[in-house]
């Protein structure tokens, strides 16, 4: 797309340039700081005439016009982390996948259907009834220790204590 420059803007331009010069001058010699003070928007002002009149203007609108419509296909195309269809936050997963809210510290939330119970949880992975949470995660890892496949136990053994540590972490 081609921008014309215009010449009467241009002039105008010059012009107001003129009288910033001028005043500019004036008030640096004169001692006078209305005169500077007037000067800087008759200064803006012949900056903006000259930008819109060598079509420069134009042009840079153009261009973010082309951004923004880009960056809207994008958007539309699904691009970007911020425009896939999938939960953002850890609560929007949580709620997606069916787990409960956390209410209180002295709330109880319903036990799955299957599974260990807590008393069968606590004993599989030998804590007390009194235990807490960082308790019941050292035990867990201590006991994986000792039944993971990988590490010559029984499969069998690791998915009822990863049970257990999920009945006693819900």
């Amino acid at each position: 797309m081609e921008f014309d420059r215009s010449p009467f803007v241009l002039g105008l331009a010059s012009v107001f340039a003129g009288l910033t010069a001028v005043l500019g001058i004036f008030g640096v010699v004169g001692a006078q700081p209305i005169a500077v003070a007037v000067a800087v928007p008759f200064g803006l002002t012949s900056y903006v005439m000259y930008y819109h009149g060598s079509g420069k203007l134009a042009r840079a609108a153009v261009r973010r016009g082309e951004r923004a419509e880009r960056a809207r296909r994008r958007r539309a195309a699904g691009a970007g982390p911020r425009d896939r269809a999938g939960p953002r936050t850890r609560a929007d997963r949580r709620a997606r996948a069916g787990a409960g809210r956390r209410r209180g510290t002295g709330s109880r939330r319903r036990a799955p259907a299957s599974g260990p119970t807590a008393a069968e949880a606590r004993s599989t992975l030998g804590v007390g009834t009194d235990a807490g949470e960082s308790e019941i995660r050292s035990a867990y890892r201590d006991r994986v220790k000792e039944v993971h496949p990988d590490r010559g136990g029984d499969e069998e053994a690791f998915k009822d204590v990863t049970a257990a540590y999920d009945r006693l972490t819900e």
